[in-house]
């Protein structure tokens, strides 16, 4: 969904909350929430899992942003210098801490994976695979472009080919900050992610 500030805003002050400015801010950039491994909520569904969860009476501090597809919420604390999330099982809303602590910028530059495996230090310098992700709309075009953008020399039948059985590596040969240099540069975050 399109997010502006004005639906922000009243969603904050119908719930009573301050939605974290990390998170506003992604919100606000349009970047992609559905992956394999999770979901992160627009606002309506932070809206509707703080209601249906019962956040309001039991945690009214915290946020719901996300889900691991299992039993597990990813929550930030209400606030507008929050910067960390950490995961929180359903079950304990209310009773247990979040747990897992880290930051919410870095989790997701790394490739944001929702198992509860806490990165302490992101090494920039190593290389990582990069994955296509999912099958592109205009496979043919954007294949090329990802093909160009990280100097791959697989043939782009090939591309092709891996394309319709995503998810697929196509190098291990970057580092870390390259990688995610090159994919934020070329707008591909819709298809490729970095995996250390």
């Amino acid at each position: 969904m399109e997010h502006n500030e004005n639906l922000i805003s009243e969603t904050e002050n119908r719930l009573h909350i301050v939605i974290p400015k990390v998170y506003r801010e992604f919100l606000l950039s349009g970047k992609e929430t559905e992956f394999d491994d999770g979901i992160l909520y627009d606002i309506e569904a932070v809206a509707e899992r703080y209601a249906t969860l019962e956040f309001s009476e039991y945690a009214p501090e915290l946020i719901p942003i996300g889900n691991d597809n299992g039993d597990f919420e990813l929550v930030m604390k209400s606030g507008s210098n929050v910067t960390k999330f950490g995961f929180l099982e359903q079950g304990a809303i209310g009773t247990a801490k979040p747990a897992h602590l880290q930051s919410f910028t870095q989790w997701y530059e790394s490739g944001h994976p929702f198992s509860q495996e806490k990165k302490e230090n992101v090494d920039w310098s190593a290389k990582v695979q990069v994955i296509l992700v999912k099958c592109p709309e205009n496979k043919a075009k954007t294949l090329m472009q990802i093909r160009k953008a990280l100097r791959l020399e697989t043939p782009i039948a090939e591309l092709l080919v891996a394309a319709e059985h995503t998810p697929c590596v196509l190098t291990e040969q970057l580092t870390a900050a390259i990688a995610k240099k090159i994919i934020e540069q070329e707008k591909l975050e819709s298809w490729l992610k970095i995996k250390f």
